[in-house]
């Protein structure tokens, strides 16, 4: 995979309401064909994001679920880099907490951390593993104020994430 670097950056400018050009590292891989989703209820609804396989705002918050994945690359990183990769865009990050654990019968990462893009607060969790040559991360963020709004609304859709 070559890295999965600001998946978010996109919807954290829908709260910041500026104009920024963020370029985003293209893959050198596929996204995965083989996942089943229970996409998230209302008030999140889809958006289009060419950085992320499938995403999704609410309308309520601003706060965003989506999920990348990237198979067949001749990269593999460990889920450490990926992670890493992804939280590089917030400054001032500060990791929040950080755990191993089993998702999808696989090794996972899950990490909450909080950082500033453009001077706003924002915090995010990202769950990060490989399965099957492919390589997926899982995110939900907003803005720090809004982020636990909503969290059961991405542990509902971590439950209904699958991999066969």
């Amino acid at each position: 995979m070559k890295y999965l670097k600001i998946i978010t950056v996109p919807f954290f400018y829908f709260w910041l309401s500026s104009c920024v050009s963020v370029n985003l590292p293209s893959s050198s891989g596929t996204k995965a064909s083989a996942v089943e989703i229970q996409a998230p209820l209302k008030p999140f609804i889809p958006m289009d994001n060419k950085s992320a396989d499938k995403a999704w705002i609410s309308q309520k918050t601003g706060n965003t679920i989506s999920y990348l994945s990237d198979c067949g690359s001749p990269l593999d990183p460990p889920l450490q880099q990926i992670e890493s990769d992804t939280l590089s865009f917030l400054e001032n990050l500060k990791i929040l907490s950080s755990q191993t654990k089993s998702f999808s019968g696989r090794e996972s990462l899950e990490t909450t951390a909080q950082g500033n893009v453009d001077g706003v607060a924002v915090k995010m969790r990202i769950l990060t593993f490989k399965k099957n040559n492919c390589s997926y991360s899982l995110v939900y963020g907003g803005v720090k104020d809004k982020f636990s709004t909503e969290i059961t609304d991405f542990d509902r859709f971590l439950q209904g994430f699958k991999v066969p």
